[in-house]
């Protein structure tokens, strides 16, 4: 029977129940949110890459053409606002010029027109507001030419290939479970409207109840209270942030359910990802469940879903390092079978289970040898009150975050628990949570 959901505790706590002519291409041009935020090199002239200059993330440093290394500073983040972004910070007309030949320099976002660009058909970068395009200064392919605006003629030091694929890493991860607080509905939109590059969102919880019955938190995702938050998640996608939902939780019943009775449940769970059109599940197993169950669900949903559908689980940190764990089966051994049909872990690292005031836990999962940083996520509390115990400030977040980074440049990125309350911003503001890690990982 559906219960009144509690705050979550000790642990996730759900429910019991569950150019002239350039400007006229804009219009059809794809947009950057076309994928989640594609981020990686950007390449041009002679193959070669936009970069910033030494690395350096000052304002005024200016952008040039380099050798293509795999560095942070040619990691190219096409932001949904149409920003193009790379060591937190953004790509910028200089002056907010217009004239042929005004340099390009890295500056603080600031959503002014100098920060605006459109990927075109034909390959060019147009900034919209000089209708002119992103070009290799005298089509010089020397490394350390620098970039600048120029009429959009068609030449190959305006042509750009940017990342095929979305980032695979630093992702910037948010669960939702609390969609009312007190009975106002708590919408995600924040989310996209204050740019925080949130690349993912958890929808939680789904639970499977029974062959009729399934819940999402304590109401059928049905049900009319849930019809703005679909659409309001649907404007999301449409912004390139993925959406996912999360099965599970301390509530118990639904992987023993999808373990023992697999052909009765898993088709309702297929159905639901259908239905609602998630791009991805988070199987968050605290309960028993056998090493052939869950792999069994892990390759129904890849063999049925494809390829970019996200799989993700979610252990408590511990079971990532060789501690204690509350799924019932050996995380390494899992990976060791399926570990290539997995997107990444969200990783809990508090309430006793993990830490991340310093980097030491994280590192212990990576020191092991078998998981790489790329496919762990280091998920914390976002406010105290969600959880035992484990909380860790937003300063001390963003330190240990970043010097993750610097170890891992392929740094599986961050998650909080959970959204509508979470600090430095409370409940006015829970976006800014996520802005504040995404800079902490320079995206």
């Amino acid at each position: 029977m559906s219960t009144q959901r509690t705050r979550p505790l000790g642990r996730r706590l759900a429910a019991a129940s569950v150019a002239t002519t350039a400007v006229a291409l804009l219009a059809a041009a794809p947009s950057a949110s076309a994928a989640p935020n594609p981020t990686g090199p950007v390449k041009g002239l002679a193959g070669k890459c936009i970069d910033v200059a030494s690395g350096n993330s000052a304002n005024g440093t200016p952008i040039q053409l380099y050798d293509c290394n795999s560095s942070a500073a040619q990691q190219i983040n096409l932001n949904a606002d149409g920003t193009l972004r790379v060591l937190g910070k953004c790509l910028d007309v200089t002056q907010s010029g217009t004239a042929n030949g005004t340099t390009i320099q890295l500056w603080d976002c600031n959503g002014t027109g100098a920060q605006q660009w459109i990927h075109t058909p034909g390959q060019d970068f147009v900034n919209p507001q000089s209708n002119k395009c992103l070009d290799v200064a005298n089509n010089n392919s020397a490394n350390g030419t620098r970039l600048h605006i120029w009429d959009c003629v068609g030449v190959s030091s305006q042509k750009w290939t940017p990342p095929a694929h979305p980032r695979t890493y630093r992702r910037t991860v948010v669960y939702y479970q609390t969609q009312y607080n007190g009975g106002t509905y708590v919408s995600p939109l924040g989310l996209t409207n204050n740019n925080t590059r949130v690349t993912d969102v958890i929808v939680a919880a789904i639970h499977l109840n029974s062959p009729t019955q399934v819940h999402l938190n304590d109401h059928p995702p049905s049900d009319a209270r849930f019809q703005q938050m679909w659409r309001d998640l649907a404007a999301m996608q449409a912004k390139g942030v993925r959406v996912l939902g999360m099965v599970g939780g301390a509530a118990q019943g639904s992987f023993q359910r999808l373990d023992t009775d697999f052909n009765t449940y898993y088709p309702i769970l297929k159905n639901i990802i259908t239905t609602y059109k998630l791009d991805g599940v988070d199987l968050d197993v605290e309960e028993y469940m056998s090493l052939a169950g869950i792999e069994r669900v892990i390759r129904a949903l890849r063999a049925d879903f494809g390829p970019n559908f996200v799989i993700t689980l979610a252990p408590v940190a511990t079971a990532l390092y060789g501690g204690g764990n509350l799924s019932g089966f050996n995380y390494e051994q899992l990976y060791r079978d399926v570990g290539s049909q997995i997107s990444w872990f969200n990783g809990q690292f508090y309430n006793g289970w993990g830490y991340m005031g310093t980097p030491a836990n994280y590192q212990s999962i990576i020191n092991r040898g078998l998981i790489p940083a790329q496919k762990v996520v280091a998920g914390m509390l976002s406010n105290p009150g969600n959880g035992g115990s484990g909380y860790i400030d937003i300063p001390t977040a963003k330190s240990t975050v970043s010097g993750l980074v610097g170890t891992h440049q392929s740094f599986g990125g961050a998650a909080s628990w959970e959204y509508f309350n979470s600090l430095p911003g409370n409940t006015g503001a829970p976006w800014q949570w996520a802005a504040e890690l995404s800079s902490a990982m320079g995206r």
